[in-house]
C-alpha cells in the first residue's frame, strides 16, 4: 500500500486553518473511500508556534493529524522542511508528497482527482488550476508559460470559463505554485529539500524548478480546482496603489513576490548557463521593477488627481 502525505503548514489563524482543515480531512475521506485499499493519507500540519491556541485546537478536535509543533521561526519552507522531514523518516512506503495551504476551500473530490492526474501522467509534478471563491465559474491560474530567455510571462487560459475543459485536461507549465502540488518521492530524492537560505518564502517554487532540470514534467490539473481565497496572501502583492514606503517594501521584504533576492534566486534555478541567467534575471527584474512603479504612479496619480 502507497502512502501519501499531505503537509500544510499553519500560523496564527485558527479560524482560517480551521476551515482549510476540514476541508482537507472531508477530501482525504472521499478519497479513501475509493481508493483506501490502495493508498494511506496521513494529513500533517506544521503549526510555527501560533500564538493563538491553534496546536491546542487541533489537537483537541483533530486526532487523526500529525501535528509538528516548532520554534516559531520557520516561515512557509521551513515548515514545509520539517514536515517532508517528518514524512521522509516516519512513514512507510511513501510514494507522493502533497504540498497545501490553509486557506483555500475544496471539493470533496479533489485529493481523488489529482491522484487520478498524477497516475495518469507518471514522472511529473502536478499542480491545481485555482479559481477564486467569488468567480468559481472561471479559470483565475491554470498555469503559466515564461520565456526561457526573457522572462516574458504568459498566464494560461486565465478567465476561461471552466466548463470549456474536458475532464482530464491539463497543462504543461513553467513552474508550480503551492496551492497543492503533488511531488512523486523520486523528485524529493532528485531535489532535496526546499532551498532555505534562498527562499525562506514561496518556496514552493523551488522544489518543481529543481525537479524539471532533473527530468520530470510539470503540469496543472484542471478537474483537482483549488478555489483561492486572495484576502489572505500577502497584501502588498494584490494591492492596486502603493505607496513609496510600500514599494520599497515590496522590494525589499522576503515574503513579497517582487522582492529583488527572490528574483535573483528565482532566475538562478529557471535557467542553465551563466549567459541564460543573466539574461533572465535581468529581464524578470525590469518587469517585476515595472510594476512597482507603475502601482506606485497610480497612486500618485490619484493623489494629484484629487
Amino acid at each position: 500500500m502507497n502512502t501519501l502525505a499531505i503537509i500544510v503548514p499553519i500560523y496564527n489563524r485558527l479560524d482560517v486553518s480551521r476551515r482549510g482543515l476540514g476541508y482537507l480531512q472531508s477530501a482525504v475521506a472521499t478519497f479513501l473511500s475509493e481508493r483506501g485499499k490502495d493508498y494511506d493519507v496521513k494529513l500533517i500540519v506544521v503549526d510555527d508556534a501560533s500564538p493563538d491556541g491553534s496546536a491546542a485546537w487541533i489537537s483537541e478536535h483533530m486526532p487523526d493529524v500529525r501535528l509538528i509543533e516548532t520554534e516559531g521561526n520557520l516561515w512557509w519552507s521551513g515548515a514545509i522542511n520539517r514536515g517532508i522531514s517528518w514524512a521522509l523518516q516516519h512513514l512507510e512506503n511513501l510514494s507522493a508528497l502533497i504540498l497545501q495551504n490553509d486557506d483555500v476551500l475544496l471539493e470533496a473530490d479533489w485529493l481523488l482527482r489529482l491522484v487520478e492526474c498524477a497516475e495518469r501522467h507518471p514522472e511529473s509534478l502536478v499542480g491545481c488550476a485555482t479559481s477564486i471563491d467569488e468567480n468559481n465559474a472561471r479559470i483565475s491560474y491554470g498555469g503559466r508559460m515564461l520565456n526561457r530567455w526573457f522572462a516574458t510571462e504568459t498566464m494560461l487560459n486565465q478567465n476561461v470559463p471552466r466548463k470549456n475543459f474536458k475532464p482530464g485536461y491539463v497543462s504543461e507549465s513553467f513552474d508550480l505554485y503551492g496551492r497543492g502540488i503533488y511531488i512523486p518521492i523520486e523528485a524529493i530524492k532528485a531535489t532535496g529539500l526546499i532551498n532555505y537560505d534562498a527562499f525562506r518564502h514561496r518556496g514552493d517554487l523551488d522544489i518543481p524548478l529543481r525537479a524539471k532540470k532533473a527530468g520530470f514534467r510539470l503540469l496543472v490539473s484542471y478537474d483537482a480546482i483549488v478555489y483561492e481565497l486572495p484576502e489572505h496572501s500577502f497584501a502588498l502583492d494584490s494591492k492596486k496603489n502603493i505607496s513609496i514606503t510600500e514599494a520599497y517594501k515590496a522590494l525589499t521584504d522576503f515574503r513579497s513576490s517582487y522582492n529583488i533576492k527572490y528574483i535573483f534566486h528565482y532566475s538562478r534555478i529557471a535557467t542553465h548557463s551563466p549567459l541564460q541567467f543573466t539574461v533572465f534575471f535581468t529581464s524578470n527584474l525590469f518587469y517585476n521593477l515595472r510594476r512597482v512603479i507603475w502601482r506606485l504612479s497610480r497612486r500618485m496619480f490619484i493623489r494629484t488627481a484629487a
